[in-house]
């Protein structure tokens, strides 16, 4: 609180040994101390007219209202250039038959491969099951019962023989006898020896039959037998891959297809959200102002230079402010960090407009920002405690005085006659009933530019010197 007196004081000690010294003698008299602000008059409810669109960025001005216009509800702010978002947003919607359709499709298709893929798996595994039982049957049962089998038809071309043979010589040794062979003797003799001739054909013929049954059809169907096993069984494993990887790539093609679906439905709707922001209307009755009016401060610059026929609006950017018809006027100001300690909520004051600076009119602090904008300055909050003056509007400027502290009676010091002592407090030069002069400790609980208010170390009556 202290602080704004030092520059004063210093330059007070300063001049205290060439200034000639000037009595002056302790009253009580009443204290104000006065914060002077500039002010503006801002609406205390607006809205900000911007756009925030996700997808579409071509925002073409077509046609606006004018700065201060009234308006009505529903009333056309900017028009906006549609054609291409309405191609743009008919474009899609066509696509969309068509995307539904291939989605439709591929959901057809992974559920048919749901279905045969286990089957196929079922398929290939049946395979390799039978095509193993078929070799290990031939291993254990078929390959040695057809050796055995081949064996023993050799055998028995050779007993054939050998039987055909003993009955031909029995034939012949029991038809030599008399010496006589008739003729019916004679036929069956024929035919026996045919029968051991058909019987040696039949034993060669079943030796190679054997032989070749051995060497040959036995190792070869027992080598294919493997081979279909060793096969099936590969199949087996390669289908379990591919059919499986076909599955689950479909699988993810499908999921992928409506994940891109539904980012296409997303996408389409916010292109009509796009859409419905170019309609810009007025929400209610009130008044339009250019740019935007936000910590305290109306900036019409940015809106001017946006505002024209072909031009482009940037999105997230306030272009223009609308009033309500039933929005009162408040003063915004902007404090020095000397006169922030002055201010406080609740403090009094009064004001009065440019427009009329002999007509003033009650105050109260309303908000006083704790931080400090870009410009080092603290926002003050101000409510105008009456009807507002008559053709006072926003933007208007304003004189504010806030009354900070006001005392009735006190003590006070010309500012000009305090020292800053070494200990950071401040003196006077007390004057003594002898002349001499005598240096006192003072304590100060407020001042302003001009008197400090002493609280300790001064009563009336007594005189202080430069």
């Amino acid at each position: 609180m202290l602080r704004p007196l030092i520059p004063l004081i210093c330059l007070a000690s300063v001049f205290t040994h060439t200034a000639l010294a000037e009595d002056y003698s302790v009253t009580k008299k009443p204290f104000t101390k006065v914060t002077t602000l500039s002010g503006t008059f801002l609406p205390s409810n607006s809205s900000a007219i911007s756009i925030a669109p996700e997808i579409w960025t071509t925002f073409s001005i077509t046609s606006y209202v004018s700065q201060a216009a009234i308006v009505k509800k529903g009333d056309s702010l900017i028009s906006i250039d549609t054609k291409k978002l309405d191609e743009h947003i008919a474009k899609e919607e066509k696509n969309r038959e068509t995307d539904l359709l291939n989605l439709a499709k591929a959901k057809h298709d992974l559920a048919q491969l749901e279905i045969s893929t286990p089957r196929s798996l079922a398929k290939y595994a049946r395979a390799e099951k039978e095509a193993l039982d078929d070799l290990k049957w031939f291993t254990e049962i078929g390959r040695p019962h057809e050796i055995e089998s081949t064996n023993s038809g050799v055998e028995r071309a050779e007993l054939s023989l050998l039987y055909q043979k003993e009955e031909l010589k029995q034939l012949e040794k029991m038809y030599s006898e008399d010496n006589v062979t008739e003729e019916t003797e004679e036929i069956i003799l024929i035919r026996t020896r045919n029968s051991v001739k058909r019987g040696e054909f039949a034993l060669k013929s079943a030796k190679i039959s054997a032989a070749r049954t051995l060497e040959s059809s036995i190792p070869r169907n027992f080598e294919k037998l493997k081979h279909s096993a060793k096969s099936a069984t590969i199949d087996h494993a390669a289908a379990q891959k591919s059919l499986t990887r076909a599955l689950e790539t479909k699988r993810l093609d499908v999921a992928k297809a409506i994940k891109a679906d539904t980012e296409k439905v997303e996408k389409l709707a916010k292109l009509k959200t796009d859409r419905a922001m170019m309609n810009i209307t007025a929400p209610a009755n009130g008044i339009i102002y250019y740019g935007s009016m936000k910590d305290g401060k109306w900036n019409p610059g940015t809106a001017s230079k946006i505002l024209n026929v072909g031009s482009k609006i940037p999105a997230n950017t306030t272009i223009m402010t609308f009033i309500p018809t039933s929005s009162t006027l408040n003063l915004s100001a902007f404090a020095t960090e000397a006169q922030l300690a002055s201010l406080k909520k609740g403090a009094k004051g009064r004001a009065s407009s440019t427009l009329q600076p002999y007509s003033s009119f009650p105050i109260t602090v309303n908000s006083v920002s704790t931080h400090p904008e870009a410009d080092s300055k603290y926002h003050v909050s101000i409510t105008q405690n009456n009807a507002i003056q008559q053709n006072i509007v926003a933007g208007m400027k304003a004189s504010i005085r806030v009354i900070s502290d006001q005392k009735e009676n006190a003590i006070l010091v010309p500012v000009t006659y305090l020292t800053l002592a070494d200990n950071g407090g401040y003196t006077v030069k007390l004057k003594m009933a002898d002349g001499k002069t005598a240096t006192r400790a003072v304590e100060i609980s407020v001042a302003n530019k001009e008197h400090a208010v002493i609280t300790k170390g001064l009563e009336v009556g007594q005189v202080i010197i430069k």
